[in-house]
């Protein structure tokens, strides 16, 4: 049973044409962000990709825009896997590891997702580990309180000097770069934010990822805020993804 219900439009289609060339999928490493609500229309579509495990995380959602929004976000993770590898979507081995970083076999390549508030962020890699981060800016003033927990001693000494405004986006940009670095890393949020520092532009390391990783802010439109932990050596080629090219 469509967990949607009702009768959507071709998703895989939608997809193919939302890419910004034919060779994009094929490139080292490729980033996809996505508004949920350019995607509604697929819905009935996207869910009949999901295998049982995601089906069950998106039912567990008890807000219908919660459902929608892993649909869509899983839904197009495995299109973009399933391009990348060269195999049907719904035959992807995605999987989850025990601190819920998403796997594809035996590392065939290297993945990372997040959503927030409706926006996506995926990642694919073939040449190492990477980690994608995306929250919305109206999440920045929450952070405020949080500043010891997101900050190293020297990084809360610096944005302390900033005026609030800027000290909110400041910390929005620390904790989506931490988040990407984390996950890149593989050890999610064991590892506690306010133990390294994470500036943009730069070469991190962590126990886990060999010769670190590169820490650069995405372009995530006006309301958001979006980080990538890629290889040294690597260019993400990213873009956004509309199912009618604008």
């Amino acid at each position: 049973m469509n967990p949607m219900g009702g009768h959507g439009r071709d998703i895989r289609q939608a997809f193919a044409r939302a890419q910004p060339s034919q060779e994009w999928c094929s490139q080292p490493l490729v980033v996809a962000l996505a508004d949920v609500g350019d995607w509604k229309p697929y819905l009935p579509d996207a869910s009949m990709l999901l295998d049982a495990a995601e089906n069950l995380r998106m039912q567990r959602k008890r807000k219908q825009g919660d459902r929608e929004v892993l649909a869509v976000a899983y839904a197009l993770h495995r299109l973009l896997l399933g391009q990348a590898l060269g195999m049907d979507p719904m035959a992807v081995p995605l999987w989850r590891d025990a601190l819920g970083c998403p796997r594809v076999g035996d590392n065939l390549v290297h993945t990372s997702l997040s959503h927030a508030d409706g926006r996506i962020a995926l990642a694919v890699s073939r040449v190492g580990p990477v980690g994608v981060d995306i929250e919305p800016l109206v999440r920045a003033r929450m952070l405020l309180e949080m500043t010891g927990v997101i900050c190293t001693r020297l990084e809360r000494a610096t944005v302390e000097t900033l005026a609030v405004d800027r000290r909110e986006r400041a910390l929005l940009g620390l904790w989506v770069r931490k988040e990407a670095l984390l996950k890149a890393a593989g050890t999610g949020l064991s590892v506690e934010m306010n133990s390294f520092d994470a500036p943009e532009g730069t070469v991190r390391p962590m126990p886990t990822l060999e010769g670190g990783a590169w820490l650069e802010m995405l372009e995530a439109g006006p309301d958001c805020l979006a980080a990538l932990a890629r290889p040294v050596d690597a260019i993400a080629a990213a873009a956004w993804l509309f199912p009618n090219p604008r």
